[in-house]
């Protein structure tokens, strides 16, 4: 049952997820080498065996291919699907009219247009998306929970941890996580006071118990609650009493604790959890709840990048924000939406420019470069936990760094292209094969590092996270 689960948390998702990006990243290569008179052979959704497919009255051959990890756009006179030579073997076997489609024969404007059309269409999918998403929800905030802590920072000195929910500073209370950066900026005083929530699911089992005096008839957990009153039944249904040497008492539940769930059922009085107990007395309870946490934090002097290369130094709290996403109540009109949603897709490009930039000038490590496990792992947690809004969200920033990745001058990908019908058009003289054959190879070979890297990234990491 639990790898059925997994298939469809992890597995499905993925799948969804790469088809969508991949399809309209081809498409953007498709469509327009149609309307520039280009013939597309084949459009293919994944790579090896063919699962299905249906060719077109143009002769364009779609096809599902049985490894869901790419695809690819396949034009009329390309030796293979990735463009990486032209003519040879493939051309003379072509017709004069043929030849007329064919996109070695195109003009580099053109050839640089279709190109181009891939990358810019995961953009313009990305906008749409984020526009979408601003004018039916309102704009994007990230709720005030601790997604990472930064290592010897304040916080993780003071025993935050992450997931933790930071309700208020200084009794000023956080409604997102930019209210945090600005009430920690706000104070004059090197300590605050920090209220917080934290989820912890508590696996228990029921004992016969002494309660009060008399054998209870039914086994119980050892827990109880603040007496329900009137209009104060709506309210969150807190512990207040925990029977000493009980269940409860030794698996650690607190007096305030907050009861939300057990088994996954809603605990909207405490009588749901007497009754659920009552009723399934042989079972193990997974109970959660949200423990209310006070600290004292003393802020430390932390470097951080200002910007520009710039590494300074200031006062600060040392928590990271979480990739969760709330959204304001206020709606967007359908002008300020894509307004907004460029200006999303622009700050997401500038955000992972900066840190490529850091990675190549070594301030940041390598390790943080992730692979298609990493996207797996990453596209499952967000269906599990952060729903199907998150889950689009996710796929709108992914369509923004695959675009991006595209346009990177490295060979094969388009930006390799691009670099060379850029040069072709200046020099107005196509490079020659034998040249182009060793850039491309040169671009496989920095393709596969990369990707080692990525994948011995994604299996540490995977390790990393069994094992806590």
């Amino acid at each position: 049952m639990e790898i059925l689960l997994n298939i469809i948390y992890y597995i499905v998702p993925f799948i969804v997820l790469l088809g969508i990006l991949v399809f309209v990243h081809e498409f953007g290569h498709f469509i327009i080498a149609r309307s520039l008179g280009v013939k597309v052979s084949t459009f293919s959704i994944g790579f090896g065996h063919q699962i299905c497919s249906h060719v077109d009255k143009y002769g364009t051959n779609w096809k599902i291919s049985a490894i869901p990890l790419g695809g690819y756009c396949q034009f009329l006179g390309d030796a293979d699907a990735a463009s990486s030579s032209a003519e040879g073997n493939v051309m003379e076997k072509l017709s004069e009219e043929d030849k007329k489609h064919a996109f070695p024969t195109q003009k580099p404007w053109k050839k640089l247009a279709i190109v181009l059309a891939g990358p810019l269409f995961n953009y313009l999918f990305a906008i749409l998306v984020f526009a979408a998403l601003f004018f039916s929800f309102g704009k994007i905030v990230y709720p005030p929970v601790v997604g990472g802590l930064i290592e010897g920072g304040a916080a993780e000195l003071a025993g935050i941890m992450p997931e933790d929910r930071i309700v208020s500073i200084n009794d000023k209370e956080t409604t997102d996580f930019q209210s945090i950066s600005n009430e920690i900026n706000l104070t004059t005083d090197d300590s605050v006071l920090l209220k917080i929530e934290r989820s912890i699911v508590f696996k228990i089992k029921a004992e016969a118990l002494d309660f009060e005096g008399n054998k209870s008839p039914f086994k119980m957990i050892g827990l109880g609650a603040k007496v329900c009153k009137h209009d104060d039944c709506n309210k969150k249904v807190t512990v207040d009493r925990i029977l000493a040497g009980s269940p409860a008492d030794r698996a650690g539940f607190f007096n305030g604790d907050i009861l939300e769930e057990v088994n996954g059922v809603k605990i909207n009085k405490f009588i749901d959890l007497k009754k659920y107990v009552e009723q399934n007395q042989e079972k193990e309870y997974e109970i959660k709840v949200t423990r209310p946490l006070v600290f004292n934090v003393t802020l430390k002097e932390t470097e951080y990048d200002a910007g520009n290369g710039k590494v300074q130094k200031r006062k600060m709290l040392g928590v990271m924000s979480s990739s969760k996403i709330d959204f304001a109540s206020d709606k967007m009109s359908v002008a300020d939406a894509f307004a907004s949603g460029g200006k999303e897709a622009y700050d997401l490009t500038v955000m992972t420019l900066r840190a490529l930039g850091q990675m190549i000038t070594g301030k940041r490590g390598g390790d943080e470069v992730g692979g298609i496990i990493r996207i797996a792992e990453m596209s499952g947690d967000i269906s599990k936990s952060g729903g199907l809004i998150s889950f689009i969200y996710f796929m709108a920033l992914l369509s923004v760094n695959l675009g991006l990745i595209n346009l990177l001058p490295i060979p094969l990908l388009d930006g390799g292209h691009v670099v060379i019908f850029l040069i072709e058009m200046i020099t107005r003289r196509e490079i020659k094969e034998k040249v182009k054959d060793i850039i491309f190879k040169i671009g496989l070979f920095i393709i596969c590092a990369v990707m080692i890297l990525a994948t011995w990234n994604d299996i540490t990491h995977l390790i990393s996270r069994w094992f806590d």
